[in-house]
């Protein structure tokens, strides 16, 4: 029976779990809590949408390599080297509070969570047991959503409760509990090293070798672009939620507690699904399910403007689970498709699409936000997603049952 999670000769990867689930705990509280200043210093929807392309920029130039130096050097290298500029960028926020500084800072957070999404994803690409590429990055983006559980709530009860006005939180404070559980995170990390140490000399995983698949041939394997296509749409709609939530509150002067608990309440759900995705999916099979769960985030993001913070709430348990499941079915679609020796390459490529549409799509729905209003935001974003439903229908998804690959 396929659990979650599970790995090569069974093993759970604990440390990968912990410092995954920290990390985003921080990345998602940063997150909030940026637009919450941006908002602050600036009063301005469009340079919101400039701060959420900012984060993507740093990304887009460096995932595929990263994904590279994953192949050849290792996954926790990549992930130390992450985890340290994502605090370069918290501190750089925290002390640096006007545009320049937040637009460096977002920088820096982009780059550093890019190496951490890349080294977390690579590793248990390597660890994943034959067929079970599913339940091995469902367990992954399971601690990425228990992270993304704590840590919104967390960070808006501290920074609200230290502030005058509930719908404006102290920022400075909310900085400061991101970048305490970024440092968290480094013990969880350094045992990276180690523990793939162990992996090599057991043989259970080879050295890297000179065997380097082109970028283009990767590319240009069946269903490929459609699975970075999609991934994307569904990452930008992660990015553009979290960014302008605060903005839908703001104008309804709806408390930043309460923003935290809807973001946190999308992330019970995600869990919830993913570690229900084993048996969904092998129900439904990759294809229907990806399309199922895309079609119920589209109707809670159309309805979302629509809603106060009450009815916000089952609308956040659609879009959690929308959401939720695509992440790891577009990981694992893409790994099923790439060469075995190119896989942290190939999550190099799905990692660049998906910031360009990071890049991308927010400085165009953030344009629209300033005169028509933050609906026109989740509406146009809603549109993405059905689209990317439509190209899923008549994609290549790969196998969710793939064979063991003994080359």
């Amino acid at each position: 029976m396929n659990r979650i999670g599970e790995v090569k000769n069974g093993e759970k990867p604990l440390a990968l779990w912990v410092q995954t689930a920290v990390g985003q705990s921080a990345w998602l509280g940063v997150r909030l809590i940026m637009s919450y200043q941006t908002l602050a210093i600036t009063g301005d929807p469009f340079f919101l949408g400039v701060q959420s392309s900012a984060f993507a920029l740093a990304g887009l130039l460096i995932a595929l390599p990263t994904g590279r130096i994953a192949d050849r050097f290792g996954s926790a290298v990549v992930c130390a080297a992450g985890l340290s500029l994502a605090v370069i960028g918290t501190l750089v926020a925290l002390l640096f509070p006007m545009h320049a500084g937040l637009l460096i800072a977002a920088v820096l957070l982009g780059a550093g969570h890019i190496g951490l999404l890349v080294g977390q994803q690579s590793f248990t690409a390597r660890l994943a047991a034959p067929g079970k590429s599913e339940t091995a990055f469902g367990g992954l983006t399971a601690a990425a959503s228990i992270g993304q559980l704590i840590g919104p709530p967390a960070v808006a009860t501290i920074a609200a409760a230290t502030a005058a006005d509930s719908t404006h939180p102290n920022t400075t404070f909310g900085l400061l509990v991101c970048l305490g559980l970024l440092l968290v995170a480094v013990p969880p990390v350094i045992s990276l090293f180690s523990h793939e140490r162990r992996l090599r000399s057991s043989r259970m995983q080879p050295l890297p070798v000179d065997r380097s698949v082109p970028l283009r041939s990767v590319l240009g394997v069946p269903g490929m672009w459609q699975s970075l296509v999609v991934s994307g749409a569904v990452l930008v709609t992660v990015d553009l939620l979290t960014s302008f939530l605060p903005l839908w509150a703001v104008e309804r002067r709806i408390p930043v507690t309460a923003v935290g608990l809807l973001l946190a309440s999308r992330a019970v759900f995600t869990i919830c699904s993913r570690f229900g995705m084993t048996r969904l999916l092998d129900n439904l099979g990759r294809r229907k399910l990806l399309i199922s769960a895309i079609a119920l985030a589209v109707v809670g993001l159309s309805a979302l403007p629509l809603a106060d913070q009450w009815w916000a709430l089952p609308l956040m348990c659609l879009i959690g689970i929308g959401l939720g499941l695509p992440q790891p079915l577009t990981m694992a679609w893409v790994v099923s498709l790439a060469p075995r020796q190119a896989r942290g390459a190939a999550l190099g490529l799905r990692m660049t699409s998906n910031r360009l549409a990071q890049f991308s799509i927010p400085l165009t729905v953030a344009a629209v936000a300033g005169p028509v209003g933050v609906g026109a935001v989740f509406w146009c974003t809603a549109a993405l997603l059905a689209s990317a439903a439509v190209l899923a229908m008549t994609a290549q998804v790969g196998s969710a049952t793939e064979k063991p690959d003994h080359s």
